[in-house]
């Protein structure tokens, strides 16, 4: 594989559109990502790799087509997920097999975190520019850019010139935390506390939270002399049981800031694919999150416990570890998988749209080339044999 670039990267949800791939005894980028450099050399095929099985034997496409169309048509309650390397293409022939079959599609694996907050109250969103230009406080709220998406201080530029203060919440030490210009401790188990006292404190009421009431008082400090302030998040603050509630009081919180001066969120997604695949459910169903088209028609899963009544999984551009009895993806099959189907990896052997996490489109280059199939196309063939 010789030298290219530049290309754009997909390793993190950052798609670094600027990166120089430089592959002799190895993968390195230009600039330094060893999370970049991971996700190229993962998704390069070896030559010995099938291109479809069944039961773990090999197969060709076709006959893998076939039993996982069968799989579907015998299912009671299937569901579409994954897209964790999805592009805006995949998700979109993703959403039409939904629709043909009546399916959920989205969602992910964990603990259940809850009905999503999005919907609930909305988002006050920008783009990285916009953070970079016009912040002059940062809030990193207990997630780790440094390590998760390597170059987003950079793009972000927190302390230059003395103009802009990065706050980070977050109990551990992390490579982030040695950036903070101020550093919040307390355990995750009070985020909702802490962003719930923040709330009734900024109304100008009185709030008794014990030993959180000084790093809010601080914080609080900042945020009245700043008059643009950017929250960035993710998992840490949205995964796992009650996961969402939290994420609705941080929504809640930053719609009261944007009565006095301009407050933003920007999720730092946990999958390169998640972005866009969350706003192609949003054109095309008028839903972010997990949609059920059971009853011929979208509708918002706002379940407060797990679904767990799925009988067949389609899993679309899915981490390597993830569990379903279909799967299309550029990576390895992972448990329970009855039927796998290579895919060409988007921004290597194929090209592609892709949402950065602050929803800006870049375009996906197909550097290698390659004959195996994308997961649209993949998808597209399924729902003709489907409908059989």
């Amino acid at each position: 594989m010789a030298e290219f670039g530049a290309v754009t990267c997909a390793g993190c949800g950052l798609l670094c559109d600027d990166v120089t791939v430089e592959a002799s005894g190895g993968v390195r980028l230009w600039p330094e990502c060893p999370l970049g450099a991971r996700w190229f050399s993962e998704r390069v095929r070896r030559p010995d790799e099938a291109q479809a099985t069944v039961g773990g034997k090999a197969v060709d496409v076709e006959a893998a087509l076939a039993r996982a169309a069968e799989l579907l048509r015998g299912a009671r309650r299937p569901l579409v997920r994954g897209f964790d390397n999805a592009t805006v293409e995949d998700a979109r022939a993703a959403v039409a097999v939904a629709d043909h079959l009546g399916t959920l599609i989205g969602g992910g694996d964990g603990d259940w975190p809850g009905a999503p907050a999005m919907p609930l109250r909305g988002t006050s969103t920008a783009t990285l520019g916009e953070i970079r230009d016009r912040s002059r406080l940062v809030v990193i709220w207990r997630e780790d850019p440094e390590t998760t998406h390597p170059r987003l201080l950079e793009r972000l530029r927190p302390g230059a010139g003395g103009q802009r203060t990065l706050v980070v919440v977050d109990e551990a030490d992390t490579p982030t935390t040695e950036h903070a210009g101020l550093r919040l401790r307390w355990p995750r188990e009070r985020d909702l506390e802490a962003l719930t006292a923040l709330h009734t404190l900024q109304r100008g009421l009185t709030v008794h939270a014990g030993e959180l009431g000084a790093p809010l008082g601080e914080l609080l400090k900042l945020l009245r002399a700043a008059p643009h302030v950017a929250f960035v998040y993710g998992a840490g603050l949205t995964a796992g049981a009650g996961g969402q509630r939290r994420a609705l009081a941080l929504h809640e919180f930053v719609r009261a800031v944007n009565h006095e001066r301009h407050a933003v969120t920007l999720e730092l997604p946990g999958a390169p694919g998640s972005r866009s695949a969350e706003d192609v459910l949003a054109w095309q169903s008028g839903y972010r999150g997990m949609v059920d088209f059971a009853g011929g028609h979208p509708e918002l899963v706002t379940a407060t416990e797990p679904l767990e009544d799925a009988d067949v999984t389609l899993l679309v551009e899915a981490g390597r570890d993830a569990a379903g009895e279909i799967a299309f993806g550029s990576c390895a099959a992972g448990p329970g998988v009855e039927v796998w189907i290579r895919t060409a990896p988007a921004g290597i052997e194929a090209s592609g749209t892709m949402h950065r996490l602050d929803g800006v489109p870049l375009t996906l280059q197909a550097p290698l080339g390659g004959e195996a199939p994308t997961a649209a196309a993949l998808l597209t063939r399924l729902l003709a044999q489907v409908r059989r």
